[in-house]
């Protein structure tokens, strides 16, 4: 019985340790993900965690932080990254926006991150008056 637990022990660390090397590996400094805006940080971050576990069966590993944003460089929209992602299986979610939303339940203080970064708008300056026009001579 004794022989029987410590394969089991050992596959549970195992795997608990990839999980942990996955999510360090994710935010590596100074790669993709870092060079992101804020808004885009957080779309990116959302489609990370609508993956499934490492480890839970599928047919890929899920991409890190840095992976996705580097899928984001060369297309379009984000709109296309999780369309490839969910054509990989990495996603099931019907669309970005179900992603973008579920991620924003799920942390709240993210989901006016956008219009927070925002500078307040500053007010204009009242209009001088323009100076009375001399007579000609």
């Amino acid at each position: 019985m004794r022989v029987m637990r410590t394969p089991w022990m050992l596959l549970v660390g195992l795997v608990a340790l990839g999980a942990f090397t996955a999510s360090a590996l994710a935010q590596t400094p100074g790669g993709a993900f870092s060079q992101l805006s804020a808004g885009q940080q957080k779309i990116a971050r959302a489609l990370f965690e609508a993956q499934p576990p490492s480890g839970a069966p599928s047919a890929q590993r899920p991409l890190t932080l840095d992976e996705i944003a580097m899928k984001k460089k060369g297309r379009e929209g984000w709109g296309e990254v999780f369309k490839e992602m969910k054509k990989q299986g990495l996603t099931t979610q019907k669309n970005l926006g179900e992603v973008v939303r579920g991620y924003e339940h799920r942390h709240p203080e993210t989901a006016r991150l956008d219009k927070a970064e925002k500078p307040e708008k500053m007010e204009k300056p009242d209009k001088m008056e323009k100076p009375e026009k001399m007579g000609r001579r």
